[in-house]
């Protein structure tokens, strides 16, 4: 099978570079190396693949460190990947490999990691198991997504969810309906849905459009308040509430700032995966090491909630619950705090 591998070097930047060209492509070739194995059809999500890669590109430029995007089409090609990096890293030293989500993790305990060359080093991003070999770490997604349902209390909510029996994402949903639970008005409700059975949900945006759509269209007035865990499929949602323009109804921007993509989009919860990934593989150039499992979280700074003020700057249809250009400061402060505590609690337990 043939396997699709983007190789992606520093060396565009030689032009910009004062020292002898034959010097630096010789120190080129004794440095570490990384390689990035990528979430099957994660690249281009506007989301959380596209800041991990940010993340590690910048790393790049900032260290001139070659590295490799492995894109698998799916898991078993993964796996194939996986198995060859290992082989062929083996008696290496200094490469490292990222695994880019928990869709990894059950592959991770699996196939053990021999690598016995000095500084060489595996890292599963997005979970805090403890795997023998190699190091995870996972940013908690509980309190962020606590103050998203929280400052949702004025709306009926949808949790849309790219795949059922995630642990990621059903962190994030417990976050969010205890959030929700703790502070809706009367009457309000909150409801999930899933749109896949498999990991094909992650990939789907015009599977998202279509229910979304339905979804709108199927409401005299339609006032929800979506929270979308979705991957690339969440495009598909933030078409259809620019594409349904006579709707009451709000999107949170998941993963990054994704207020420009919809006019609909108050505020973002905001996840710094690029800037994790960075800070790791400082610590690994540097020959720091890496805890064996870690997990970061809002007091950390790892989550967080970005308020969007041109949310009010927009020709956005509004409803008398958001009029008030203060409203979701005004409840971002009034919850950020106890977001933060029921955090400390969920990690805790």
């Amino acid at each position: 099978m043939k396997r699709i591998i983007k190789t992606i070097t520093v060396l565009l930047l030689l032009t910009a570079c004062s020292k002898d060209h034959s010097d630096f492509l010789e120190g080129v070739t004794r440095q570490a190396a990384v390689t990035y194995l990528v979430t099957p059809n994660g690249l281009g999500d506007n989301g959380y693949n596209d800041a991990a890669a940010q993340g590690i590109f910048s790393f790049i430029i900032e260290t001139f460190t070659p590295v490799r995007m492995l894109q698998p089409q799916d898991t078993t090609q993964a796996e194939q990947m996986y198995r060859q990096w290992l082989t062929d890293n083996a008696d290496k030293d200094s490469a490292v490999l990222i695994l880019g989500s928990s869709v990894y993790e059950q592959m991770a305990r699996r196939v053990p990691v021999t690598l016995f060359g000095k500084g060489s080093r595996v890292l599963l991003f997005e979970s805090s198991a403890r795997i023998d070999g190699l190091s995870t770490v996972k940013v908690s997604r509980y309190g962020a997504s606590y103050l998203c349902g929280a400052m949702s209390g004025g709306f009926d909510a949808l949790i849309l969810s790219a795949v059922s029996n995630n642990p990621l994402l059903d962190e994030s949903i417990m976050g969010f309906m205890a959030g929700y639970n703790a502070h809706h008005q009367e009457g309000k409700n909150a409801q999930v849905l899933y749109l896949a059975d498999d990991e094909s949900g992650w990939a789907m945006p015009d599977s998202a459009y279509r229910m979304m759509a339905r979804r709108i269209r199927s409401s005299s007035t339609f006032r929800e308040m979506i929270f979308p865990l979705l991957g690339g499929s969440d495009i598909g949602v933030l078409r259809a509430m620019n594409d349904e323009q006579n709707n009451l109804g709000l999107v949170i921007g998941m993963d990054v700032d994704q207020s420009a993509l919809s006019p609909r989009v108050p505020f973002s919860m905001i996840i710094q995966t690029g800037q994790v990934l960075h800070d790791y593989l400082k610590d690994w150039l540097s020959g720091r090491d890496w805890p064996a499992s870690r997990t970061l979280d809002m007091s950390q700074g790892a989550a967080q909630i970005m308020l969007h003020p041109s949310f009010y700057r927009h020709n956005t249809l509004m409803d008398y619950e958001y009029r008030d250009p203060d409203t979701f400061l005004n409840l971002y402060n009034r919850f950020i705090d106890e977001a933060v505590s029921k955090e400390q609690e969920y990690e805790n337990n």
